[in-house]
């Protein structure tokens, strides 16, 4: 049996989005007037292969314009896409789980993934051996980062993987920046700290660029989470102005009320959940292999958003067959249109 413990919204509406999202049709460019008489003008003076080079230089020039403009009109903020996130943290296959280890839920894992279809991807605590099982079934995605111990992502190491869907997205820079006093790759392997994977996007239909970044903060609060939103927020802050920028993570603070949320949220970034226009689902995030508890609240792990977007409908999305759940995190979806305020 199925757990759809949210509303219809949740698990059911990802399902029916995915099949829209596939049967949607593409615009087609158009010929411009001054590219129809161009080619009118070829067929007139075909018989003159003097006039081709001319003809041939005057199309690049009066082509090249539509582009350029096409361009500025993406960096002016002309255009906007939307943009289907997901942050999910899938509870590494290290842990001693019992009956839910990973070779149990694995399959589970990735039928919410696909249920939402999400553009970019954001994974917590997934090692090799889950990052490999996730792109064999899942071609669509290309995925990016390093293990935060630079040993193979194997034992208690962990990476924080970038997937996207390389159809529609194409990362043109892409790196990773420890969260410690030295945000450089670790000395000795499998003595690295927390980690950022960051990447810029561009998207391939309007030409728009983007940032995201996936993280996952130490349990223990306090100062090191401080720091560690701190220094997320002064990489932000080197950024071109008025970037499209979304973060991603498990965060292992309590959105809207720790000290590690303010200091995450006070120079710019904005929770995506707070900012929604629709909001599904509970707003408690950690769940230790079960169902939402009753009365409990507590969002740890946090969608953030900064610059051009805006944010449609965030879901904590709650998936289970016969009782088995794909994490001790529910993920949590949202969508977004990169290019609007």
């Amino acid at each position: 049996m199925v757990g759809l413990l949210a509303s219809p919204l949740n698990y059911r509406y990802f399902r029916q989005r995915f099949a829209l999202k596939h049967t949607q049709s593409r615009r087609l460019p158009i010929l411009s007037k001054h590219t129809q008489a161009l080619v009118l003008q070829r067929r007139n003076h075909e018989r003159f292969p003097g006039c081709r080079l001319l003809l041939l230089l005057t199309v690049i020039l009066l082509s090249a314009s539509p582009m350029k403009l096409l361009a500025q009109q993406a960096e002016a903020g002309d255009t906007s896409f939307e943009l289907d996130v997901m942050t999910f943290n899938i509870r590494t296959s290290d842990g001693q789980d019992g009956d839910n280890i990973w070779p149990l839920r694995k399959e589970l894992v990735l039928e919410t993934m696909r249920a939402f279809d999400p553009d970019v991807l954001g994974l917590q605590e997934a090692l090799t051996v889950q990052i490999e099982f996730l792109q064999s079934e899942m071609p669509e995605y290309r995925w990016l980062g390093v293990d935060r111990g630079l040993n193979g992502g194997v034992g208690l190491s962990e990476a924080t993987p970038i997937f996207y869907k390389h159809a529609v997205l194409v990362p043109l820079e892409s790196g990773t920046f420890w969260l410690a006093d030295d945000p450089n790759p670790p000395a000795q392997p499998g003595r690295g700290a927390r980690i950022v994977t960051w990447a810029r996007f561009h998207h391939l239909e309007t030409r728009r660029q983007f940032y995201v970044y996936n993280t996952h903060f130490t349990i223990r609060g306090g100062p090191r989470q401080i720091q560690a939103a701190e220094q997320i927020n002064a990489h932000i802050a080197q950024l071109p102005a008025e970037s499209a920028v979304v973060v991603m993570g498990d965060f292992n603070a309590l959105a809207e009320t720790s000290e590690t949320w303010h200091a995450a949220t006070r120079t710019g970034l904005r929770d995506a959940w707070v900012l929604a226009e629709k909001r599904e689902g509970p707003p408690v995030t950690s769940n230790g292999f079960g169902p939402p508890p009753q009365g409990r609240e507590g969002r740890i792990d946090w969608i953030l958003v900064d610059g051009p977007v805006a944010v449609e409908r965030v879901v904590t999305v709650l998936h289970s067959v016969d009782g088995r759940w794909p994490s001790d995190h529910y993920p949590v979806a949202a969508e977004l249109v990169v290019g609007a305020r």
